[in-house]
């Protein structure tokens, strides 16, 4: 997903998928600098069902949940 789909994710609260896992919500956004210091980084933290634990991916490789 975009930087601009993952702010809409984490702003409407929307179930999202990362690697065939399902998780209740991107918790936070997170930019980092590139090991090379020349662009960014952008990753979503992301809360599992149970609320316990997170899980920290990044953007191109998390994709909303679509409802059923």
């Amino acid at each position: 997903m975009t930087t601009a789909d993952l702010k809409r994710a984490f702003m409407d609260e929307r179930p999202v998928r990362y690697n065939g896992i399902t998780y209740q919500r991107v918790t936070a956004v997170i930019y980092r600098k590139t090991p090379d210091k020349t662009g960014l980084l952008v990753q979503g933290e992301l809360l599992d069902k149970n609320g316990r634990a997170g899980m920290i991916a990044a953007a191109e490789r998390i994709e909303v949940e679509e409802p059923k």
